[in-house]
């Protein structure tokens, strides 16, 4: 079965919809030394959400993802800074569809598939996410960075490849 990108925004962000464990934690002031950033030296609040013992069900961390942009770009509209977000966690078995992907390169039939299959509004192929695999979602301001979203994501694989 394929779920479609209509999910309901929570309008409180900070709070999954399900209870995390205790481990989960927040740092509201963790502050980082940008290795992204155009400027020389630059300081920038990071909330870190880390769920990284936890299953998150795929639905419940985008609509939680969504929630923090729309709120972010509410900020950003009227020049309120914010801080960046890293939200880690687990999913339980889940195959993600991108913008471009094509059914053919999936090994089963749509109909009886082995997992929940959700078609995102995100760029990539066919993605499997599932317990053990630690996801990483970062949500951060590109203002304060450079302007290029494909600057940004080769960045983001040279932090991961260290």
């Amino acid at each position: 079965m394929i779920f479609l990108a209509n999910l309901t925004l929570s309008s409180a962000p900070p709070l999954l919809f399900h209870k995390p464990s205790r481990t989960t934690r927040k740092i509201h002031s963790w502050h980082v030394n940008s290795a992204i950033s155009t400027a020389p030296v630059s300081k920038r609040r990071c909330d870190l959400y880390d769920l990284h013992k936890e299953l998150v069900p795929y639905a419940e961390a985008w609509s939680w993802q969504k929630a923090i942009v729309k709120e972010r770009r509410v900020l950003s509209e009227i020049n309120e800074d914010f801080a960046d977000t890293l939200i880690v966690l687990q999913h339980h078995p889940v195959y993600t569809l991108g913008t471009g992907s094509s059914e053919e390169f999936l090994n089963f039939d749509v109909n009886s598939a082995p997992f929940d299959l959700y078609r995102t509004e995100r760029g990539g192929e066919v993605t499997y996410h599932g317990p053990g695999q630690l996801v990483m979602y970062p949500i951060i301001n590109l203002r304060h960075h450079k302007m290029d979203l494909h600057w940004y994501l080769r960045a983001l694989e040279e932090v991961t490849r260290n």
